[in-house]
């Protein structure tokens, strides 16, 4: 992701942010391409989280998507009650990916998820907890979204 995309995922995450720690979450933020990694580990403190955030510039690179790497890396967190992914692109291995998944569904974690450009739509509906939780959207709609994805965090 590169962009404009980024620059709405960015702000999109700093919003989210802000409506998860409002309602007592702690928000964390991790880019994931050939390999995963954190940008922000969980915090309360909306600026804190802001100004990590403000300094994404692009996302890893590579050439491959490792959405499991991104789901692992997630789980690692005892106290997660949701993840929203957000992917322009293909994961690299469905079957891995959905394997993490199911793994933190059984933990009682929400996945939720934002697809833009050439995500897979059937494989988010697959991916997230439920159906209604997977959403694709076009690339000058994606703040909109990931803001949005606030309304489907569990009550705390």
């Amino acid at each position: 992701m590169a962009g404009a995309k980024i620059e709405q995922a960015r702000n999109g995450a700093i919003d989210l942010a802000h409506s998860a720690i409002t309602r007592s979450y702690a928000t964390a933020l991790a880019v994931f391409a050939d390999r995963a990694a954190m940008v922000c580990d969980p915090t309360a403190d909306a600026d804190i989280f802001a100004k990590k955030v403000a300094r994404i510039d692009t996302g890893l690179v590579g050439g491959t998507t490792d959405l499991a790497a991104g789901l692992i890396l997630a789980g690692k967190f005892r106290e997660l009650a949701a993840v929203v992914v957000v992917t322009d692109g293909q994961s690299n291995d469905n079957d891995a990916a959905l394997e993490v998944a199911a793994t933190l569904k059984a933990r009682g974690i929400d996945i939720i998820c934002i697809g833009t450009d050439d995500a897979d739509k059937g494989f988010l509906k697959r991916l997230a907890s439920r159906s209604d939780l997977a959403t694709h959207v076009s690339s000058k709609n994606l703040q909109a979204a990931i803001t949005d994805a606030g309304r489907f965090l569990p009550q705390g």
